[in-house]
């Protein structure tokens, strides 16, 4: 669903994001190809939680994530994980705490690295994971630096930490 013609655009972040993810997410095909809401609870889905009435579903949220990062570790996968640095909800601290719990041995020390001339963040690299920060971006990395989120996804496609030049 794309905006509306002449919305109003804050600095290249639209303000009703939200609302464009919120309906998308409550398309039933668009449930039905993400293999989604398959515990038949009534919607409305939004961008970031599960709300039953309006209310958050808690009682539905692991506490931790670590034991399925490390179950996609063992299975192979490439496992990255990102943060915006402005990000209120889940702050980089938080992240960097969680990451350290798996106590996986560093092959790549933290170092900035680049886009367009210009530090785009802060890169780690373990054995079987990488966390990535995100200079300037809150908790929808592509809706407040998109350049920089480009950078970010082209580097986990070919296989290579964020560019350090």
């Amino acid at each position: 669903m794309s905006p509306p013609s002449g919305k109003v655009s804050f600095g290249g972040f639209d303000p009703c994001t939200e609302d464009y993810i919120a309906n998308y997410l409550n398309i039933p095909e668009v449930q039905k190809a993400f293999h989604a809401n398959s515990t038949g609870l009534p919607g409305p889905w939004s961008s970031c939680n599960y709300s039953i009435n309006g209310e958050w579903d808690w009682d539905n949220s692991p506490t931790t994530m670590l034991p399925v990062i490390k179950q996609l570790m063992a299975s192979g996968l490439r496992v990255w994980i990102y943060s915006g640095d402005t990000d209120g909800r889940i702050p980089v601290t938080s992240t960097r705490y969680s990451v350290d719990r798996l106590g996986l041995p560093v092959k790549m020390s933290w170092y900035p690295w680049y886009t367009q001339g210009e530090v785009g963040g802060y890169a780690v690299g373990y054995d079987g994971l990488a966390l990535v920060t995100v200079r300037g971006a809150g908790h929808f990395v592509p809706s407040y630096q998109p350049a920089r989120a480009l950078t970010l996804f082209t580097s986990f496609l070919e296989g290579k930490l964020p560019p350090s030049s």
